[in-house]
């Protein structure tokens, strides 16, 4: 997390920049390969875990906009009323469980960081399936949630999860000596 002091342990302002520009990345990339199944609860993890509420909202937002560019753009996605809707869905979802994994990160810090980033995945993927669902009672598509697609879209965010935290530690290490301390997943706070 990042703090105003300047502690050597405190992540810098370019590594900081660093961090989110790689998580954008991947959300770029998610969107290219899997763009109805991209992990927006594991990069909400990713991002509420290592920098400020604020700032990771932001960050959904950039990486939400960029998903609904590359669909309605380059993949076809219908551009109908319904379609811009679920599109607008999904951005509020994203944001929700962005909100709500930040909580749970922040308010058990005595707990393993496991334990908190997977509570936080968990509750994070509740909250953004749900909005989901109420959004499929006004806007249809009940039927894709079945147990073998929610299921299937949770082992996606956990091995994305699991993938963000070996990159960030990667990062950390690799990073460190050119651009500082970097918000590390793996210290969550």
């Amino acid at each position: 997390m990042i703090t105003q002091n300047n502690s050597p342990l405190t992540p810098t302002a370019a590594a900081t920049f660093v961090w989110l520009v790689i998580l954008t990345l991947a959300g770029l990339g998610g969107s290219l390969v899997i763009s109805c199944v991209t992990p927006f609860v594991a990069l909400a993890v990713a991002l509420a875990g290592t920098v400020r509420l604020t700032v990771a909202l932001r960050a959904m937002t950039a990486i939400w906009l960029t998903n609904q560019l590359i669909g309605f753009g380059f993949l076809n996605f219908p551009r109908t009323p319904n379609s811009i809707l679920w599109g607008v869905a999904s951005g509020g979802a994203a944001l929700l469980s962005t909100l709500i994994v930040s909580r749970v990160i922040k308010r058990a810090p005595s707990w393993p960081m496991l334990v908190r980033l997977g509570l936080a995945l968990l509750l994070g993927f509740a909250v953004y399936e749900a909005t989901h669902f109420v959004a499929a009672l006004f806007l249809g598509g009940l039927e894709t949630f079945s147990l073998r697609i929610i299921a299937h879209l949770g082992l996606v965010n956990l091995a994305w999860l699991a993938g963000l935290l070996a990159l960030n530690e990667l990062v950390s290490i690799k990073c460190k000596p050119w651009l500082g301390t970097t918000p590390r997943l793996a210290k969550a706070s």
